[in-house]
């Protein structure tokens, strides 16, 4: 349920601990817990709310420190929240009067539903999506007290990522690779990875340099071999098998995919 006070403070227990609704602020109450009433309401109080459930029951809960893993760094956060959303179980946004329209909109849209059920849904993601980016917004990002000296995955992750971007055109990138220029274990750093990332180091680097050929392919005329070299793949042949794999299309495909879409900007 996600919930956004108007007027009064209404304080609620979650399982032991005691959250408060009070104007202006965002409070998130997860599905499967138990949610009482933590002490009366001593003046007149409202807010908005709304249920919703993710998608493919895609939810997870994130400790602080893997909150704050995904916050620090823009690579970590980019692969992270690419078809998710961030949501704290508390936040008050400095401007909280777009969320409190965002409500309006959903009330009027199920007071006078339109043709489609997907206008709903648009306007409630609208929502979400503006909510992450408020939480990033609000975030203090690198550097911010007590990230790495509390979190040594999180530093371990870190260092994976900048060491994947910095080697990518290097087709002997690997796990293996990674793991002896750090001076860890590689089924070790492969665990702590993916607890983090949700995929494996192989599969960041495969979606990484996939990425970077497609920015390749729109940009430059060169070929397809010679992006394949450029991109850290180690035969054209590898590369086409790989990049349909990654995005449904070969990188022909997808160059003139890309053409077709911008022809009248030619």
């Amino acid at each position: 349920m996600l919930i956004l006070g108007r007027k009064g403070v209404a304080r609620i227990d979650d399982e032991g601990e005691i959250i408060e609704i009070r104007p202006g602020r965002i409070v998130l109450l997860a599905a499967g817990r138990h949610h009482l009433g933590a002490a009366p309401i001593q003046a007149r109080a409202s807010y908005f709310w709304v249920h919703f459930t993710a998608q493919d029951g895609g939810f997870s809960m994130l400790s602080p420190q893997e909150a704050e893993t995904v916050l620090s760094n823009p690579d970590i956060r980019g692969h992270k929240l690419e078809e998710s959303a961030l949501l704290p179980q508390c936040f008050d946004p400095r401007d909280p009067e777009p969320f409190a329209q965002a409500f309006h909109d959903l009330f009027y849209e199920q007071e006078s539903p339109s043709y489609t059920p997907l206008k709903y849904q648009a306007i409630f993601r609208q929502a979400l999506i503006r909510l992450t980016e408020c939480v990033i917004d609000a975030h203090g990002g690198p550097g911010s007290a007590g990230m790495e000296e509390g979190s040594p995955v999180a530093s371990v992750v870190y260092a994976v990522v900048a060491k994947v971007l910095e080697s990518l055109v290097d087709p002997e990138l690997s796990v293996k690779t990674i793991a002896m220029e750090l001076q860890l274990n590689p089924d070790y750093l492969g665990r702590r990875f993916k607890e983090v990332m949700g995929v494996s180091i192989g599969g960041f680097i495969l979606k990484k340099r996939v990425q970077f050929a497609l920015g390749r392919l729109q940009e430059s005329r060169d070929s397809i071999k010679e992006i394949a070299s450029q991109c850290g793949f180690g035969s054209t042949r590898h590369f086409i098998r790989q990049f349909k794999g990654e995005s449904g299309m070969t990188p022909t495909e997808a160059r003139l995919h890309y053409q077709a879409r911008h022809i009248n900007n030619q």
